[in-house]
């Protein structure tokens, strides 16, 4: 039996581009619930293909924020996500080469959910104020502030 895996405020970082992000990988879990649910083998693969590019490019853009921010624990961060890159793409192979789509379509959907909800809870939390200070000090956030003087 799956358990439910939903965005709520205690994986908010405060960031918003990254808090929509992250709801984004949810969304993404839950839509693999659904393709699950309808047996249908062309959504599991359109979905684990989606989740595994997303949350690759996500964990790129996070470190690209905590990079400007000067972030002292950058590579040990960025080595979380390789490790995770590693496995997503396993994914993608065991997909192709034909693994039962259901099974591992469970697998991703468990495997993901919890790296994602760990993560947010352990690692993120740790840039966000590096992060934030950065961000606020930037200079499209001058800007924004200007136009919604």
């Amino acid at each position: 039996m799956a358990y439910n895996i939903n965005w709520s405020a205690e994986f908010e970082t405060g960031i918003d581009i990254i808090d929509d992000q992250h709801k984004r990988i949810f969304d993404y879990l839950n839509e693999i619930d659904q393709a699950i649910a309808l047996r249908s083998v062309p959504e599991i693969e359109r979905v684990i293909k989606a989740i595994i590019d997303y949350s690759i490019s996500h964990n790129t853009f996070e470190e690209s924020l905590m990079e400007r921010a000067g972030y002292p624990l950058l590579e040990a961060h960025h080595q979380v996500h390789e490790r995770f890159k590693e496995r997503a793409h396993g994914y993608g192979t065991r997909f192709e080469k034909g693994e039962d789509p259901i099974r591992l379509a469970r697998e991703v959907r468990s495997d993901i959910g919890l790296w994602l909800t760990n993560h947010i809870k352990r690692d993120d939390k740790h840039y966000v104020s590096d992060v934030k200070k950065s961000l606020e000090g930037s200079f499209v956030s001058r800007m924004l502030a200007k136009f919604f003087q």
